[in-house]
């Protein structure tokens, strides 16, 4: 069975990323409704970033920020086959995360 893809785009770190409305759905019914309606601008935080900075717990999964009004938009990314990588979660956030810095814009 096909995974229905809401978007697949490549990050500024060559990779591809993907995210599937199945992960979609469950981000915001369950983890932060806040985002409904905000594909695009999710979508925009992967392709065009402010900064990917490494998780200080798993240096393998990223964190991608953008800012969005008073607050930032932040989108953790981890790794799926090769060099394609999936959306685990999406939220906004006051507070960058600490951990190694990746890229910057």
């Amino acid at each position: 069975m096909a995974r229905r893809v809401v978007f697949t785009v490549r990050s500024p770190l060559g990779y591809r990323v993907m995210l599937t409305r199945d992960r979609w759905r469950e981000i915001l019914r369950y983890k932060h409704p806040a985002l409904a309606r905000k594909e695009q601008a999710v979508r925009t935080c992967v392709e065009r970033p402010t900064m990917i900075r490494e998780s200080a717990k798993d240096p393998a999964v990223h964190l991608y920020y953008a800012p969005a009004g008073r607050v930032h938009r932040c989108v953790v990314v981890a790794p799926a086959d090769g060099e394609e990588r999936f959306v685990v979660t999406a939220y906004l956030t006051k507070n960058i995360k600490k951990g190694k810095e990746r890229w910057t814009s």
